[in-house]
């Protein structure tokens, strides 16, 4: 009886179970769950605020909206639909905010996964309101039912 090396059997098991690999690949690609506090700020407004004066061209970071995390981090945000509120509404910025995101090795960038933000001394959800329709949805829009307006709400939510 031949047997083979130990690692021909390795790569045999891996071969018969090809779903080992893969799951170790998926929750590589996962990332870490983190929920950070600090203040929503745009970027040119992060870096004013830490007092670095550089000359740069305003259009690409205009519209970067970043987390200036309690210890002073800048931490830019991924533009997403959970996010999209906070790069459209300016009244969502510059207020004490805790968000729940997904950090990713090697990515500066912060996947926003739930936020919260300040109003009457304690943290809150924001979500669009129609009156007529009685719909909310995450970012600032038209109705899609009606086509009207639709009004920030800022109201207590599950942590």
């Amino acid at each position: 009886m031949i047997l083979a090396p130990p690692s021909s059997w390795i790569l045999l098991l891996l071969l018969a179970c090809p779903g080992t690999l893969a799951v170790t690949a998926t929750d590589q690609h996962k990332g870490e769950e983190v929920t950070l506090r600090g203040k929503v700020v745009t970027l040119g407004g992060a870096l004013q605020s830490k007092g670095i004066e550089v000359r740069v061209d305003p259009d690409p970071i205009a519209k970067q909206v970043v987390l200036l995390v309690e210890d002073g981090t800048v931490i830019p945000l991924l533009s997403d639909e959970t996010s999209r509120a906070l790069f459209l509404d300016e009244r969502l910025r510059n207020r004490r905010s805790e968000i729940r995101g997904r950090r990713f090795s090697g990515v500066p960038y912060l996947l926003v996964i739930t936020f919260q933000v300040e109003q009457d001394g304690r943290l809150q959800k924001a979500d669009y309101y129609c009156e007529v329709c009685s719909i909310s949805v995450p970012y600032p829009q038209t109705c899609p039912c009606c086509q009207g307006p639709m009004e920030l709400r800022i109201t207590p939510g599950p942590r």
